[in-house]
């Protein structure tokens, strides 16, 4: 299954980088962008296990991840933060249903090992890693 992870890989490519999450973690878009100026929250995927943030994220395959425990990760995600509150909805239902949506649509439309970055809905291509030719390279 393709899937987005947070990546230090070209970090630092723009002045307002950042990365604070942790490297390989599965990441998603995040529920809504803040309006405060310079606020650097519009560039950033959000951290599924440490609920951080990096500018830049990877396409990569997880054959290892089937769709049914891929769903149960983004749940668990939304819900230690704060995003599912007690009982479930259909507005529950709807979010995690959007959240997995948007990763797969992104995921679908770049070739694995693709280094993206996003300024709000808009995702552009940084480049792509080609591991065989990159030894010791890291998430």
């Amino acid at each position: 299954m393709k899937v987005l992870i947070a990546t230090s890989h070209t970090q630092g490519l723009r002045a307002d980088d950042y990365h604070f999450a942790v490297a390989g973690e599965l990441v998603y878009f995040p529920i809504f962008d803040c309006e405060t100026p310079g606020c650097g929250c519009i560039r950033g995927f959000a951290g599924f296990a440490s609920a951080k943030a990096s500018t830049t994220a990877m396409v990569v395959d997880r054959p290892d991840l089937s769709q049914a425990d891929f769903e149960v990760a983004v749940v668990d995600a939304l819900s230690r933060q704060g995003w599912l509150t007690e009982g479930w909805s259909e507005e529950h239902e709807d979010l995690v249903e959007t959240v997995i949506a948007e990763i797969e649509f992104v995921t679908s439309s770049y070739e694995t090992n693709s280094l993206i970055e996003r300024e709000g809905n808009g995702i552009r291509c940084r480049g792509i890693i080609h591991p065989e030719e990159h030894l010791g390279w890291a998430a």
